[in-house]
C-alpha cells in the first residue's frame, strides 16, 4: 500500500514539473543533419538556452523552465558553412509542436498549443499584406522614377504613407483587442515605439497580469 501511495506521488509531481514547463517538440521535413538551437534575447542580446544535434530521424525536444509566456528563437545550423536559418515563436508553459521544412525554414511554420503564438500568427499574417502592398508600390515608384514620372511618383508616395498609417492603427487596434495576452505589450514594444500616446493607450488597456510580465515591464518603460 506504502510503494504503491509513494509510486503514485513520484507520478503526480512528475506530471507536475512537466505542465509547469515548455516541454517543445520539434519537426523539420528534410532535415537529416544539423544543429538545432534555442535561444531568447535579453537586453538586445541572443543567450543560447540549449541545442540538440540532429542525426537521422531524431525526435527534436526541448525541455526549458519557462518562468512566464516570452518569444524564444530556433536557429538552424548545417553545420556545412551555409547562412544560419532562424524562426521565433511565442512560447508558453505548455506542449508545443512545432512543424516546418529545411526548405522553408522560418517561412513556412505550424505552431500548436501556444495561444499568443496563435495570435501572433494572425498578426504576421495581416502584418505580410500590408508590406506586400507596400512592396508592390516601392517596385511601381521605382519604374516610374526611371521614367521621371513626378506625378505618379508623388501618388504612389501618398498611397504609402496611408498603408503606413493604417498598418500602424491596425496594429494599435489588435494590441488593445488582445489586453489580456502577452502578445500585447510584445507589439507595442517592437512596432509601435514611434507614439509615446499609443504606448501608453496599450498599456492601460492591459491586465494586472499582463502589466507584471516581462514585455508588461518593459512597455513601461518605455513609457516611463
Amino acid at each position: 500500500m506504502k510503494l504503491r501511495f509513494f509510486l503514485a506521488l513520484i507520478f503526480l509531481i512528475g506530471c507536475h514539473s512537466v505542465e509547469n514547463k515548455l516541454n517543445l517538440n520539434i519537426e523539420v521535413e528534410g532535415l537529416k543533419k544539423g544543429t538545432i538551437i534555442l535561444k531568447k534575447l535579453n537586453d538586445s542580446l541572443f543567450t543560447e538556452i540549449d541545442s540538440f544535434s540532429v542525426k537521422g530521424d531524431d525526435r527534436i525536444n526541448f525541455t526549458y523552465d519557462l518562468k512566464e509566456p516570452e518569444m524564444l528563437f530556433l536557429d538552424l545550423d548545417l553545420n556545412d558553412g551555409s547562412e544560419i536559418k532562424s524562426l521565433n515563436f511565442f512560447a508558453e508553459k505548455a506542449e508545443i509542436n512545432i512543424k516546418t521544412s529545411l526548405d522553408n525554414y522560418g517561412f513556412n511554420i505550424d505552431v500548436k498549443g501556444s495561444k499568443n503564438d496563435s495570435l501572433f500568427r494572425d498578426y504576421v499574417y495581416i502584418n505580410k499584406k500590408f508590406n506586400d502592398e507596400k512592396l508592390n508600390l516601392f517596385e511601381m515608384s521605382f519604374r516610374n522614377s526611371k521614367l521621371n514620372n513626378k506625378d505618379s511618383l508623388k501618388i504612389i508616395e501618398d498611397e504609402i504613407i496611408n498603408i503606413n498609417t493604417r498598418q500602424f492603427l491596425h496594429n494599435a487596434n489588435f494590441a488593445v483587442r488582445n489586453s489580456s495576452s502577452e502578445i500585447a505589450p510584445y507589439i507595442a514594444i517592437t512596432d509601435l515605439i514611434e507614439s509615446k500616446k499609443i504606448l501608453d493607450t496599450v498599456y492601460k488597456s492591459l491586465s494586472e497580469t499582463v502589466r507584471k510580465s516581462k514585455y508588461g515591464v518593459e512597455l513601461k518603460a518605455l513609457i516611463d
